[in-house]
Formats: C-alpha cells, sequence, structure tokens
C-alpha cells in the first residue's frame, strides 16, 4: 500500500527495503504500528532528490536536529551502505542552527539585531580564512547577544558604557569572551565602550559565593561514593585554597587523610585542609580496600 505512494519505483523499493529492515529489528507488531511515521521523509527525498542522497545534502535539507527525529531511517541507510555519516558536518551544522537562534532572539530589537549581524557577519570572516572556528564563533557571539537583549531592557539602540557594566556585573566571569564585541562596538559602531578592569575582586567575590553555594547544596545532599568525593574535593580545593577545580578532579583519593573535624589531602609536596563530610569515612575505606 505504501510503495503506492512514491512516484520513483527506486524509492519504493527503498521504503520496502527499510520497512523489511525494521521488522527484523524491532520486531513485526513495532514494525508495522511505526513503519508509516517514516513515510513523509522518503516522500520528501523522492521530492526534492528522486534518490537517496549523501550525508551532506540530508543534513542541509533537513538539519542535524532533524535527522535526529528520524533515527531509524538514518540507521538502515547507513548500514546498507546509501549514506555515510558526517560528524563534522553534523556538528557544523548544529552550530550555525544555534547561531540563528541567537539571532532570531534579536528579532523583536531592530537596532540589535542589526549590530549582531554585523558581527555575526564580521566573524564569518575570519573562520572563512581559517583564522577562527565556527564554535568559536558561536562562543563569541553569546556574551554579544545577551549584552544586546540587556542594552534593549534599558531602551537604548546601542551598547554605551553603563550597559557593559551592568551587564558584567550580572555576569563578571564573561568579560574577557565580551572583549571581541566590545572592540567591534568601538571600532564599527563608533561606540565609547570599554570592558572596565576588576574592581574589588568582584568577579573573584562571586566565583567565592557559586563555590560557597555548591558546598551547602552537596552538604545537604549527604551523597556518598567516590564520584561525590572527589567532586568534593574539587569544589573544597577550589574554595578554601584557590586551585583550580581541574587539580582536585585528578589528584589521588587515597591521599586524604582524617584530620579532627576535616580531612588532609597531601599532593606535589603540600598538605591541604577540608572539612569532612558523612561520606568520606565510607568512601575511604573501599579506596584503601582496592590496594
Amino acid at each position: 500500500m505504501n510503495r503506492a505512494a512514491f512516484s520513483v519505483r527506486v524509492m519504493a523499493d527503498h521504503f520496502e527495503g527499510f520497512g523489511a529492515w525494521l521488522a527484523v529489528t524491532v520486531g513485526d507488531n513495532k514494525a508495522a504500528i511505526s513503519v508509516n511515521r517514516y513515510l513523509s521523509f522518503f516522500l520528501e527525498i523522492e521530492k526534492v532528490w528522486e534518490a537517496i542522497p549523501n550525508y551532506n545534502r540530508l543534513v542541509a535539507h533537513f538539519g542535524a536536529e532533524g535527522l535526529r527525529r528520524v533515527r531509524l531511517p538514518m540507521r538502515w541507510m547507513q548500514e546498507v551502505g546509501l549514506v555515510v555519516k558526517d560528524v563534522a558536518v553534523q556538528a557544523e551544522d548544529s552550530e550555525k542552527r544555534q547561531i540563528a537562534g541567537m539571532l532570531k532572539a534579536l528579532e523583536g530589537d531592530p537596532a540589535g539585531l542589526r549590530i549582531l549581524k554585523g558581527y555575526h557577519d564580521t566573524l564569518l570572516v575570519e573562520v572563512k580564512a581559517g583564522k577562527l572556528s565556527l564554535r568559536s564563533a558561536r562562543l563569541a557571539m553569546v556574551p554579544a547577544k545577551a549584552l544586546l537583549l540587556e542594552n534593549q531592557k534599558m531602551g537604548l539602540k546601542k551598547p554605551d558604557q553603563n550597559t557593559v557594566e551592568v551587564y558584567l556585573a550580572k555576569v563578571p566571569g564573561q568579560r574577557a569572551a565580551l572583549s571581541g564585541f566590545v572592540r567591534y562596538l568601538r571600532e564599527v559602531h563608533s561606540a565609547d565602550v570599554v570592558v572596565p578592569k576588576v574592581k574589588d575582586g568582584a568577579a573573584q567575590k562571586v566565583r567565592q559565593r557559586k563555590l560557597e553555594q555548591e558546598m551547602l547544596a552537596m552538604m545537604r545532599e549527604s551523597g556518598e561514593g567516590e564520584e561525590f568525593l572527589r567532586r568534593w574535593v574539587s569544589v573544597g580545593l577550589a574554595y578554601f585554597h584557590g586551585l583550580p577545580r581541574k587539580v582536585g578532579r585528578g589528584v589521588d583519593l587515597k591521599m586524604l587523610k582524617a584530620d579532627g573535624e576535616g580531612v588532609v589531602l597531601y599532593f606535589s609536596g603540600k598538605s591541604y585542609w577540608l572539612p569532612s563530610f558523612t561520606g568520606i569515612p565510607l568512601v575511604q575505606d573501599r579506596l584503601h580496600a582496592r590496594c
């Protein structure tokens, strides 16, 4: 019955082949119920190409997200050799769609959209020249979009110094990421803006507050297990000793020793005290039992 929906015989054959594969893969009953769900996908392919094209064309037409909705037909195409999945193409499409989403977020602000679109075009010149990856361009646009949305709330046509400072007061961690967009605003839009210097350790204060909140949440959670312990050490070293989070993720947990109301971690010739929590003794026993 479904073959009659196709005008091109090769596509009818493909759909029949997919149906047979589906029956073997998920069972006859489930296949009979679900196969029609994918008919429109095959009909769209017939309409556009009259045959199954390569993976790049499928991604360009349906998008990576669209192809995820038809995982079983795509799996069948790959297993029978009709298409070869290109992970790089899939990742690039995902980046492009995220960028499109950022531009769409400013559709209600024509002035802001023009600025973000101009910045986007400037970044793409560097991408095409091989000086910047598409992912880096997308990441550069994230604080730019956020700043322009803040600017929209303030009722301004283009960001000024006050907009920049209000935004960075909320997210001081974006200071470095925003610098490229601020430079673009100065050079292209003659905006009198700069990224202000850090005042009174504002970024550090925000970081410490976040670490403190995370530690308190972990204490309420009262978790246990090696993964929880490693997270506790990572957060604790960052909060109490100012070490990067990655340091705690890489230390040998067997070097933890009980010390009164806390524990001491020995590594790189130094000792670091951390407060204890109820799950530490249990995890320590398991770790030393492996030795």
